[in-house]
């Protein structure tokens, strides 16, 4: 236990000083009455105490005020008999590292060393005699220190500094005052187990008088020097408390260092030196050293500066740090040289003077490296140390800063990710994620520049977007991008590194290259990294295929619901089959009479076409195979062509395609009626959802074929049944030459009310007849039956052309709506009279005018005429063309009615001199397309 004794008092700032043990004398230490200086402690760098010459006063140093770390350098100089150490007046520390400009004397030093790691750190305990294994061996987490893995690197320093001391030290520690001491200090105890116990409990006769003690200096107040005399005989010796600072720059701690003889005289009188007490000196030295090596051995970046910035010391780890090469000088060197220009001035006019202010400041900076100009972040912490507090001491600015790039560049990565993920969930087609992929990714990579290729399914060239550019490229090519789609792995190469984009099953559709300015090493882009970043892009180009597929699809289905033909459904097949599937050179085959097969294709090259001429349904290739059996056939290469039809010819694969598919499609009955085939010109993979996908192709041309089908049966006898109805005259007068035509507005048994009727005269005349009744179904060809029959009757009984309108309506009522133009004719007198009800005008041509339509005064719509109708006499000679139609001709839902008949002169001009079967079957082809039945008739007058 402690025996206080009456002493004066000083200060003392460093908590990490050692002396001998407890006798205090050693070989070779001289009696303290020679002349011989003591030793001095070099530096001032990491010890706050001093020890005076014999017969000189020791110079006190006291701690820097709170928040501020001191440097202190005690005066003069030493020399330590058989060490390669050697203190020197006026340097810093650190072969040659800085100079220092107060003259305060420099330690050089051998390696030491590092500080121990967590896996070597319980050794050194142990090695730190029977106290150390003790601590070594204990299970610390029930105690107020914790675990011993958790220990602060202040704790652990502290521990292995007082452990490894040959002088008497005891750790106060933590705010129960934890107490551990060193085997040295064992016999100041008197056998009392005190280790690992809170001081209270240590000590609770003596803790009135420790506590206030130590929280006064754990407070900052002047340490403590308490003259004891140990227990039996001995010199009389001082204890020196000091606070130990922890990682928050705080004291953490108090460190109790037994330092022999009473230092009675601290106000200048002579004192005479205990003997042992140049042994102090050389403990001291000792800790000194092992400080350094701390620092100089440290990982982090450690610099001293003067208040201006002016660099005075850098620690190796410094120098590697930013590109400070071994022997250069740090005179010249400045300490914001190593940040990044941008916060250069924020460290001369913030971060320098708040540190001066305030005592210390943490903040995050950007340093550079001196040689190669590359950047990297720092989490830095700048703070003030000094070497005392008289008007001698000097003021350093102290910077210890850690490398955080790794850290800073995983945050950027992260945010990165979640900016790349958010933009491809919200675009919604492969234009927009190819540009939030190039917009987001090269932040991923820092700022690397990436490109993006894309291979349509089976396609043999990849579609590469860099920026605002898209090229092709083939997939063979021997480049990194190709390379990486056609091997599906990651290729580097150089300054690139492409990783493949791939289907859930593995397969590869597309790569990601991301290329920097220096050669890419494997750890500069993590392969999890890199998966991450493809995954993503993966999967968004996937939903986009998708949606593609769905909508070429979708686009497919309704092209294909509004033809009216077989010949019509087969050229949407051939052209929007392939698009929605990704395919070339599609080809269907038809069963025709007999054994033959015809074959039409689309997009095929005629070399490929001439090898299918002459198909018969017992050819043994694959498309007449899929007609005949109704079986698919998925070749995915031409190794498997060859297998499945040994000996045939393979014009298909000669011809560049890879994968091909030939696809029965059947009827009602599930009877082959056509066959579908296609390829790819590379090889596809045909998985379960592209085989649904080629089903889905196969019912909708299935269901088209077998519709168009039964429309044209049902078509041709709605036409055949339709002209029965619509004309009755057999013959046609010798001076005129007369074509009709008639198309239904739909397929199938819709029947129109469009009708022409030619009524012949007495005298070679002939009356011409054109109607519409409102209305496609069984009533409005009812209701134009019974119109045209009446009509005809009234004209063959001679009703002047002007009372037959009136009389329909006398006969039949108000029942029914349309329109009617009636004309006769007589080629021998050269004219033509015209009633018209509502109905479009007539058009004329004659030889060398252009068309023109015939006006007529206006009346009722056809129903609703009670007086007679006016009728125009026109003269109609020799070469002059009439034609009649009804309004489905011309009208188009698209367009007005005047351009329809615009076009309609158009036709009839450019064809006026033909034959007029010619005529009309011209005026039909180029106005087709009508969704309105079309009945036309064309006359002309031959003299």
């Amino acid at each position: 236990m402690h025996s206080y004794v009456s002493s004066a008092k000083s200060t003392c700032g460093s908590p990490d000083m050692d002396a001998p043990s407890r006798r205090f004398a050693s070989p070779g230490v001289r009696p303290s009455g020679g002349r011989r200086p003591g030793r001095v402690l070099a530096g001032g760098e990491r010890h706050g105490h001093s020890v005076a010459r014999p017969g000189t006063p020791a110079r006190p140093l006291r701690p820097s005020p709170p928040g501020r770390a001191r440097w202190d350098r005690p005066p003069g100089t030493g020399r330590e008999r058989g060490r390669s150490r050697e203190v020197r007046a006026g340097t810093f520390p650190s072969d040659g590292n800085r100079a220092v400009p107060s003259g305060g004397p420099e330690v050089t030093d051998s390696p030491s060393p590092a500080t121990p790691a967590d896996d070597v750190w319980p050794g050194l305990l142990a090695a730190g005699g029977e106290t150390g294994a003790r601590i070594a061996a204990r299970d610390w987490s029930g105690t107020p220190l914790g675990p011993l893995s958790r220990w602060p690197q202040s704790l652990r320093t502290a521990v292995t500094l007082c452990l490894h001391s040959p002088a008497p030290m005891l750790l106060w520690w933590g705010a129960q005052r934890v107490v551990l001491h060193n085997d040295a200090y064992r016999p100041l105890l008197d056998g009392a187990d005190v280790l690992g116990r809170p001081g209270a409990q240590a000590w609770p006769q003596r803790w009135d008088v420790l506590g206030p003690l130590l929280d006064g200096v754990l407070a900052g107040r002047p340490a403590t020097w308490t003259p004891e005399q140990p227990a039996g005989p001995g010199a009389p010796v001082t204890l020196a408390y000091g606070p130990v600072v922890d990682e928050s720059g705080r004291p953490g701690g108090v460190l109790t260092t037994v330092v022999p003889g009473d230092r009675t005289d601290r106000t200048g009188g002579s004192r005479v030196v205990a003997p042992g007490e140049r042994a102090v000196g050389r403990a001291a030295q000792a800790e000194l050293r092992l400080f350094q090596a701390l620092v100089e051995r440290s990982g982090d970046f450690i610099a001293v500066a003067t208040p201006d910035g002016r660099a005075v010391y850098l620690n190796p780890a410094g120098r590697e740090l930013i590109g400070l090469a071994d022997g250069a000088s740090v005179a010249d060197l400045r300490l914001v040289d190593g940040d990044s220009p941008r916060v250069r001035d924020v460290w001369r006019q913030e971060l320098i003077p708040a540190a001066l202010r305030d005592g210390q400041h943490r903040a995050e900076s950007r340093l550079v490296r001196l040689d190669t100009g590359a950047r990297f972040d720092v989490d830095h912490q700048t703070f003030t140390v000094s070497t005392g507090d008289g008007p001698d001491s000097t003021a350093f600015v102290a910077t210890v800063a850690r490398d955080v790039s790794d850290r800073k560049r995983a945050l950027r990565q992260a945010e990165a990710l979640s900016r790349l993920a958010g933009g491809l969930s919200t675009a919604r087609d492969r234009t927009a994620i190819v540009a939030a992929v190039l917009r987001t990714v090269p932040a991923v990579f820092d700022g690397a520049t990436v490109r993006m290729a894309t291979a349509a399914p089976g396609g043999p060239a990849l579609r590469v977007c860099a920026g605002t550019d898209t090229t092709d490229l083939d997939l063979a090519a021997d480049l990194p991008l190709a390379r990486a789609v056609r091997e599906n792995r990651v290729v580097r190469d150089g300054t690139a590194v492409c990783v493949p984009l791939r289907y859930g099953d593995g397969a590869a559709f597309g790569a990601l290259e991301v290329r920097r300015t220096e050669p890419v090493a494997d750890s500069d882009h993590p392969q999890s990294l890199l998966d991450a970043v493809a995954g993503l892009c993966g999967q968004a180009l996937q939903r986009a295929e998708l949606v593609d597929s769905t909508q070429a699809m979708a686009d497919f289905a309704a092209r294909l619901s509004v033809t009216r033909s077989t010949a019509e459904a087969i050229e949407v097949i051939l052209t929007a089959a392939p698009i929605a599937v990704g395919a070339v050179l599609p080809g269907l085959a038809m069963r025709e009479e007999g054994r033959r097969v015809r074959l039409w294709y689309a997009g095929v090259p005629s070399s490929l076409s001439a090898t299918f001429r002459d198909l018969t349904i017992d050819d043994p290739r694959p498309i007449a195979t899929a007609l005949r059996t109704g079986e698919r056939i998925v070749l995915t290469d031409r190794a498997e062509f060859a297998r499945r039809f040994p000996g045939l010819p393979d014009p298909v694969g000669a011809h560049g395609l890879v994968t091909t598919v030939a696809l029965p499609l059947l009827d009602a009955r599930r009877r082959p009626i056509a066959a579908l085939g296609f390829g790819w010109r590379r090889e596809r993979p045909l998985r379960a959802g592209d085989l649904a996908l080629l089903d889905t192709v196969a019912d909708l041309c299935e269901q088209t074929l077998e519709r168009v089908r039964l429309a044209a049966a049902e078509h041709n006898l709605v036409t055949r049944l339709a002209g029965r109805l619509r004309t009755s005259n057999r013959t046609t007068p010798a001076g005129l030459r007369v074509a009709t035509r008639y198309t239904p507005a739909m397929s199938g048994l819709h029947l129109g009310g469009d009708w022409h009727d030619l009524v012949d005269l007495d005298g070679d005349g002939l009356a011409v007849v054109v109607g519409d009744v409102v209305g496609h179904r069984v009533e409005a060809a009812a209701d134009m039956a019974q119109l045209r029959t009446m009509i005809n009757t009234l004209i063959r009984l001679g009703v002047p052309l002007g009372e037959v309108f009136p009389r329909l309506t006398d006969l039949l009522g108000v029942g029914f709506l349309g329109t009617c133009l009636a004309m006769t004719v007589d080629p021998v007198a050269g004219r033509v009279r015209v009633a018209r009800v509502g109905h479009p005008h007539p058009v004329l041509v004659r030889p060398g005018q252009p068309p023109r339509r015939v006006d007529t005064a206006s009346a009722l719509p056809l129903g609703l005429v009670r007086e007679a109708v006016p009728v125009t006499t026109l003269p109609f000679g020799p070469g002059d063309l009439l034609v009649a139609y009804t309004d489905g001709l011309v009208e188009r839902r698209n367009r007005a009615y005047d351009e329809g008949v615009a076009a309609l002169h158009a036709v009839v001009d450019a064809y006026r001199d033909a034959p007029v079967e010619a005529i009309a079957d011209a005026v039909m082809a180029e106005l087709a397309g009508s969704e309105d039945d079309q009945a036309l008739v064309v006359i002309r007058h031959v003299g």
